[in-house]
């Protein structure tokens, strides 16, 4: 028994020397989710190209429900999603698009490929876009871009 206690404890080192070696020679593993502009659906955008835009220039628009944006929302975001009722979420995105000239609204939700997103897009877009002379893009990869690009 003692052998195998000691064979175990010796595993457990060297598996660790191995990655912390693994870890300082290539770094910490790419979490990022990967995005390529040229492929991407209409409308949709990378999270590196809005990173290029000035920030004031942007409202996010979390689709997500309302419990998921309180815990993890984009600081200074408003809520417009498809569970609520419109009436009751689109005075607050309204009064966030008065303190932005003519931003570029993005809309994001869990993941890529949530329906959330394209629906509150095309909403906001059939609404208020041409009238109030914004832009709306679906963030690729929804939040999970945005939590990935923290860890990173």
């Amino acid at each position: 028994m003692k052998g195998f206690v000691i064979a175990l404890f010796s595993l457990v080192i060297l598996s660790g020397l191995a990655g912390l070696v693994t870890w300082r020679i290539v770094g910490a593993p790419d979490r990022s989710i990967p995005c390529d502009p040229e492929n991407l659906p209409a409308d949709h955008v990378c999270l590196s190209t809005i990173r290029e835009w000035p920030e004031e220039g942007i409202l996010w628009v979390d689709a997500r429900p309302r419990a998921e944006w309180e815990k993890n929302g984009v600081q200074g975001s408003v809520l417009v999603n498809d569970v609520e009722e419109w009436f009751e979420l689109e005075p607050e995105f309204m009064m966030q698009m008065m303190g932005h000239p003519r931003p570029k609204v993005v809309v994001y939700c869990n993941q890529e490929g949530c329906g959330s997103s394209k629906y509150v897009a095309n909403q906001l877009r059939e609404r208020h876009a041409m009238a109030l002379g914004f832009e709306v893009h679906v963030l690729q990869g929804g939040i999970k871009a945005l939590l990935a690009e923290k860890i990173n």
